[in-house]
């Protein structure tokens, strides 16, 4: 168990509060995210004049909320509703370890949320776009041919970013057609297969475009950067797909997250079972999976026509289906006396 701080500033309560995190057995990457959200709280209470952790209030802490409603990531592009909300979490767990610990009496951070959006701010790739995205790499440089790797790996998998860079030689199994992910979230591991363009794309890159890149037989990291020969940054990931995107005709800003999100969405479409795309993601939950299934009208449309009771056929009957060329009577006058 870590010592006690005996100061109430945040920098010594937040090394307590890691320390404690880190003996619970937490994942490094856990510790970034608090660092990220904490640090940014900090900075506001600081600029407020606030110094103790006591003289924190839930004002301050709603105000830091809806800061989050509008803030961007490093290329300033908005952040997702779930790391905004995944950071004010993040806030909220400090203050409650810090009255567990009976450093403050309440928790100004209690109750404290976002205002969820109406739709979800993942965008999702149409079939064709994504048909696009990955033709854009030049298939003939060492380059490309990481890229073309990277793109299908993400879409054909539906694997999360940080779990593409962490990607060693070991865990792909190109004749069992599979990607064995290590330490997902929640310390979880999972086998993914690969899509047979991903793992012709892997094949060709692993054997033709890896070597060509500097990496070395030290290096175990399926992606290597060509400035560096070592492994690809989460930065790096993003901006491949970033300029490919570009470089398809993708209007708006595109990131990996996309990528996972259009597989989903599309696998699903293509009518695979929620309970398979859960597994495939590494959900925990299947609610969570639900989320990525975004009911358009046109789709809706369709079953609605595939399945109600009222656009059917009756067998050797004909009528009960309403024709397309069919239009609605005009409506008749009310009297208005």
């Amino acid at each position: 168990m870590p010592t006690r701080p005996s100061p109430r500033s945040f920098d010594a309560l937040f090394r307590y509060f890691l320390e404690a995190r880190r003996a619970e057995g937490k994942a490094p990457s856990s510790e970034v995210n608090a660092r990220i959200a904490l640090d940014a709280l900090f900075a506001r209470l600081r600029r407020q004049g606030v110094r103790d952790v006591r003289a924190v209030s839930r004002a301050q802490v709603v105000s830091f909320a809806r800061w989050l409603q509008g803030a961007t990531g490093p290329g300033g592009e908005p952040l997702s509703f779930a790391t905004r909300d995944s950071r004010l979490s993040l806030v909220r767990v400090f203050f409650a370890f810090l009255v567990k610990r009976r450093i403050v009496l309440t928790s100004p951070a209690e109750g404290v949320s976002l205002r969820r959006e109406d739709r979800l701010p993942r965008r999702v790739l149409s079939e064709g776009e994504a048909r696009r995205l990955m033709a854009a790499p030049l298939p003939g440089t060492p380059v490309g041919l990481r890229d073309r790797a990277i793109l299908e790996t993400l879409y054909g998998t539906g694997i999360r970013l940080s779990e593409c860079v962490r990607l060693d030689l070991q865990d792909v199994d190109l004749s069992g057609g599979a990607l064995f992910i290590r330490d997902g979230k929640g310390r979880r591991d999972r086998k993914v297969p690969l899509t047979g363009r991903a793992a012709v794309a892997l094949d060709v890159y692993l054997r033709e475009a890896r070597p060509a890149l500097g990496a070395s037989g030290k290096e175990g990291a399926v992606f290597v950067s060509w400035r560096t020969a070592g492994r690809l940054s989460k930065a790096g990931v993003q901006i491949v797909v970033r300029r490919r995107g570009r470089l398809a005709g993708i209007a708006g800003p595109l990131g990996p997250h996309a990528l996972r999100h259009s597989c989903a969405t599309h696998l699903l479409r293509g009518g695979a079972d929620v309970r398979h795309v859960q597994e495939l993601l590494g959900h925990e939950h299947v609610q969570t999976t639900t989320v990525y299934t975004r009911v358009e009208l046109k789709d809706l449309r369709e079953v609605v026509e595939r399945s109600h009771p009222r656009e059917r056929t009756p067998k050797g009957k004909g009528h009960g289906k309403i024709g397309r060329s069919w239009r609605p009577r005009r409506r008749p006058s009310i009297p208005t006396s």
